[in-house]
């Protein structure tokens, strides 16, 4: 990849993360978990929900097939939810992601959506075989599927809407590179 290519990337990987930085993809720790399922286990700090999984706390809803959480001391560290797709869904629709594999790290605040992963958020979106969201950074690093039939990462970033009265055009606007923001 050329200098150029690297520098657009860039740009665009971070007009992707201003436009899902809003609103995080991430539970209110503070508030209860509510889990309903078919089946459900625990053994030795991680309970399994199986059928029909729907997990919700505060403004998060997760729907999935299969629901693992890992936890400690009552803590929970770590959500792994598979689905055909897992779906997750903050503050009713603002919000939405679903792949077939949607792992959520408690501590730091990361999101890692795999195979078919979408983020749908005020109209934007992006797809690609595998998203990381960092909500602690407000970044998103999303990645196409590289095996025999590649598929590429696909975004469509929605123009901010002019305040009343303004002047400012309704066009998606990305700085212009300089030679600085090379990485």
């Amino acid at each position: 990849m050329t200098n150029p290519d690297r520098r657009w990337l860039f740009i665009l990987l971070l007009g992707a993360s201003v436009a899902f930085s809003q609103e995080s993809l991430k539970p209110d720790n503070r508030a209860p978990i509510n889990i309903s399922a078919d089946r459900a286990s625990y053994e030795n700090g991680q309970g399994v929900y199986e059928g029909r999984v729907e997990l919700r706390q505060g403004a998060l809803t997760i729907q999935a097939d299969k629901l693992t959480i890992d936890e400690q001391n009552r803590q929970v560290n770590r959500i792994l939810a598979i689905g055909q797709p897992a779906q997750l869904a903050q503050n009713g629709d603002s919000v939405r992601a679903e792949a077939k594999s949607i792992e959520y790290f408690v501590g730091s605040g990361k999101v890692i959506l795999t195979q078919k992963a979408l983020i749908r958020q005020q109209g934007s979106e992006i797809r690609g075989n595998r998203i990381t969201y960092d909500s602690q950074q407000q970044t998103v690093i999303a990645e196409g599927d590289k095996g025999e039939n590649p598929e590429r990462v696909n975004m469509t970033l929605q123009p901010r809407a002019a305040e009343p009265g303004s002047e400012t055009s309704s066009r998606p606007t990305l700085p212009e590179p300089t030679e600085s923001s090379e990485q």
